[in-house]
């Protein structure tokens, strides 16, 4: 199986040149928001734009839900599959999807910047900014297949696309404004993280508490410092195992970069 990763930050118009690089490159099944596709019909999987919130959708597009995960493997296990394209904004994001649907390597990478002109990807994210959101299948597999989205807010759009053979088509997709669409760039909120830190820190019974969480954004990265207070002077060997944790759960469950992480201890209790 030749998997094709299509790679760009959030809302540059993925979705929207997907069809075009599955038309070029004789590609007919695309993972994609957590849908598994197959010639314009959803055959597994369900949408991200289904989430209730940002959280959720991130997790159900890298398939981190085991039900939904099962779903599309054994969708994939059933097919003989020559080439698959996946949708991610990072080849790390793509790397996670593939080794949960045990997909195997990456053959080729495409960049949304080389297949895109500089006003696509700016209006792009001027449809972003509004809620917009595309899903690459034409709007009558939407409205059949999907539950929870206003049927107001699903509306055509269709492109005549003429390949580099000369072969002209015409190109379905849907535009959507999910349940959990925004004005402005996505965050994860401070304090979700913190709660991921959290939850990571107290799971070591040697950390009797937590005195201060600090998190700053440094060049898309996380910098993160904790101070904590420990009950043996003997445990200072298990801090990095801490770190590498709190990096691990972060990552998984947000898909943001961890930098640095430093656990400043203000206070020895020994037991």
């Amino acid at each position: 199986m030749k998997i094709y990763a299509l790679v760009g930050k959030s809302g540059t118009g993925k979705s929207y040149k997907a069809l075009e690089i599955a038309c070029e490159n004789n590609i007919n099944y695309i993972v994609d928001d957590g849908l598994f596709i197959n010639n314009g019909k959803i055959i597994g999987g369900i949408s991200a734009k289904q989430a209730n919130t940002k959280i959720e959708a991130v997790r159900r597009a890298i398939f981190l839900d085991e039900k939904h995960r099962e779903n599309v493997k054994k969708k994939i296990n059933e097919l003989e599959i020559e080439n698959i394209l996946i949708l991610g904004t990072s080849i790390k994001m793509i790397n996670k999807i593939c080794n949960t649907l045990n997909l195997g390597k990456i053959y080729k990478i495409i960049d949304i910047n080389d297949i895109s002109t500089k006003e696509e990807i700016i209006a792009a994210l001027e449809s972003r900014k509004k809620g917009n959101h595309i899903i690459p299948v034409p709007t009558v597999e939407i409205k059949n297949r999907i539950n929870g989205l206003n049927k107001l807010n699903i509306n055509p759009l269709k492109r005549f696309f003429m390949t580099s053979n000369k072969k002209a088509v015409i190109l379905e997709k849907t535009v959507i404004r999910p349940s959990f669409s925004y004005i402005g760039k996505f965050y994860i909120s401070s304090k979700v993280l913190k709660q991921i830190i959290e939850y990571t820190v107290y799971q070591e019974k040697f950390i009797d508490n937590i005195n201060r969480i600090n998190i700053s954004n440094i060049s898309d990265k996380l910098d993160i410092k904790i101070s904590i207070n420990i009950n043996n002077i003997k445990v200072f060997t298990n801090l990095e195992n801490v770190q590498k944790d709190i990096k691990k759960n972060i990552e998984e469950t947000t898909l943001i970069d961890v930098g640095k992480i430093g656990l400043y201890i203000k206070k020895i209790k020994n037991k």
